[in-house]
């Protein structure tokens, strides 16, 4: 199993995915799994 795979799983059950980028995935891979563009949290 893929990282990206792995955060797939993760958003169907409900996990936020941004802090998962970019350390497992792309943010053109956050895309493709939740539909949304990402956007960088101002920290």
């Amino acid at each position: 199993m893929t990282d990206y795979d792995q955060c797939a799983i993760l958003y169907s059950w409900g996990i936020d995915l941004t802090p998962y980028v970019p350390v497992m995935i792309t943010p053109d891979q956050y895309k493709q799994i939740t539909g949304n563009d990402y956007v960088a949290s101002k920290s």
